[in-house]
């Protein structure tokens, strides 16, 4: 009888409350669709409504070729919707007093510099956390360059801006890892320190992380895949990128994520505590910075029901079909995922995937907005499904147009030793160009290339360092074009869309 009691209060703790008017076969047919046509190993669903879990679910396994099932506590990197932790966060240092959002960066954070000269004197925290520093994203700096989050800071603001301060829309990453520093710095220790004890600890998130080697190290964790431009899907290795902080490390499941969306509906209580004044969570809400959906984010904001976009304070602000949402998504080598919330309707899901790139997270997400929503019904697969199919396309058609715009009959100016040398670019930092029998190489961060003669004294750039990344850069095209100088000899050379000078040493 004691166990019986036990069991049932067990249940009544873990089991998913049921929505009126909900039908969770919805969800589990639309998940179990997008595995199949994007050929994804699996994913993981939570949908939070009033303030109760209505579904919470895991669909097919961690690993391709594996039997290991993804369960609601499979843990995932979330990647970019990191973003709105690191805003929270803000928020409650707000809350105590200790930074106002339009303090200047520089107040909290002394090394912190801009290469353009408004932007460097008057940037702000919101400025960091709405993306209107006039800055791009210049990620290889953290990908590919260095591993020490304070070095990429300061490397990123020597970079140079794609358009002026406050004038434009521009998505970074290195903007969230500046404000991650800083909240650290408050909370006397790192951002990884400080979002466990001020958010993960009080809501009872604990499976949840903020390094890879945390998240990785969990018994019950997802394997990354790669979807390759041949429709290959090929396991690849976690992401080593805790000197992003702030920007997208951190790792949950979607059990851990339910509590999360419940904070956020609530604005700013969890379980009868207040963890967060509504006014400021909800200043996280609000737009701040209006956007062109271009690009990838048009795949994420389509035009069919999305009227208007803005940014908040780490997260996107809009419109879908006619209720205003909240949302973000997040990218890594070999996981994605989304979240996606109606605070006036009190709903919110959030869809976790480890394959990559693949639209699982948006077409299962949608389709559980527009179930929970009561709004006809969409096929949100197939229109995901050609909207990743129409991106390869122009991919490969990219890569042909370049191919017959080559100029075959054509050599390089100089002797291939003669190109030989170290080059310097003042965010980027230095390259070594060397030569190995009839082809030069280039070496930059922990990135080798082979450079194959393209034309003129431009080279297509092969990949051939780490071997571990080789598979994931199938979509990209890399290239050195060298300069001459007036005297016939290499001066620079363009290389990751920077200009770099030939060192004199």
């Amino acid at each position: 009888m004691r166990y019986c009691a036990v069991l049932l209060a067990f249940l009544l703790v873990t089991a998913p409350a049921r929505a009126a008017g909900f039908d969770p076969k919805i969800i589990d047919d639309v998940a179990e669709k997008a595995l199949k046509e994007f050929s994804a190993p699996g994913c993981a669903v939570v949908v939070v409504k009033d303030g109760e879990v209505v579904y919470l679910k895991g669909f097919g396994v961690r690993e391709k070729g594996a039997d290991a099932k993804v369960t609601p506590d499979t843990v995932f990197p979330i990647a970019s919707c990191s973003k709105a932790f690191t805003a929270t966060l803000l928020a409650m240092l707000a809350d105590d007093g200790k930074l106002k959002w339009d303090d200047k960066v520089r107040d909290h954070l002394d090394y912190f510099r801009l290469s353009d000269e408004l932007a460097d004197r008057d940037v702000t925290l919101r400025d960091l956390l709405c993306h209107r520093t006039g800055m791009p994203r210049h990620d290889l700096l953290w990908a590919a360059l260095s591993t020490d989050g304070a070095d990429v800071i300061k490397r990123w603001g020597r970079a140079a801006p794609s358009t002026s301060f406050r004038s434009k829309w521009e998505y970074a990453n290195v903007p969230f890892t500046t404000a991650g520093v800083i909240a650290g710095r408050h909370e006397k220790g790192t951002w990884a320190d400080a979002v466990k004890a001020r958010i993960f600890a009080p809501l009872g998130m604990t499976s949840t992380s903020a390094t890879w080697k945390e998240g990785r190290g969990r018994p019950d964790h997802a394997t990354p895949h790669y979807y390759g431009l041949d429709k290959s899907v090929s396991a690849v290795g976690w992401d080593e990128i805790d000197h992003a902080g702030g920007a997208g490390c951190v790792n949950s499941s979607a059990r851990d994520l339910a509590a999360w969306l419940r904070f956020q509906l609530a604005g700013g209580k969890f379980d009868g505590r207040r963890l967060l004044t509504e006014r400021a969570l909800k200043e996280t809400h609000t737009p701040q910075m209006l956007l062109i959906p271009e690009g990838p984010f048009a795949v994420y904001l389509p035009p069919k029901v999305t009227r208007f976009a803005s940014y908040g304070l780490g997260w996107f602000v809009h419109d879908y079909r006619g209720v205003t949402c909240v949302s973000h998504g997040g990218t890594l080598t070999g996981f994605r995922a989304q979240c996606m919330l109606v605070p006036e309707k009190k709903v919110g899901v959030m869809v976790l995937c480890n394959l990559r790139p693949s639209l699982v997270c948006e077409a299962v997400a949608k389709t559980a907005l527009d179930a929970l929503l009561e709004l006809p019904a969409e096929d949100w697969v197939a229109f995901h499904k050609t909207q990743l199919a129409l991106t390869d396309f122009n991919t490969a058609a990219a890569k042909q147009r370049r191919e017959t715009a080559r100029k075959r009959d054509t050599k390089p100016s100089l002797e291939l030793s003669r190109f030989v040398g170290g080059y310097e670019e003042r965010a980027y930092g230095r390259a070594e160009v060397t030569v190995e029998g009839d082809k030069l190489h280039v070496k930059w961060g922990r990135y080798t290339f082979r450079a194959e003669h393209y034309h003129f004294d431009t080279f297509t750039l092969v990949p051939v360092e780490p071997k571990g990344d080789i598979v994931s850069l199938d979509r990209s095209t890399f290239e050195v074009q060298f300069r001459l100088g007036t005297n016939g000899e290499v001066e620079g050379m363009k290389f990751l869309e920077q200009e770099f000078r030939r060192s004199q040493k």
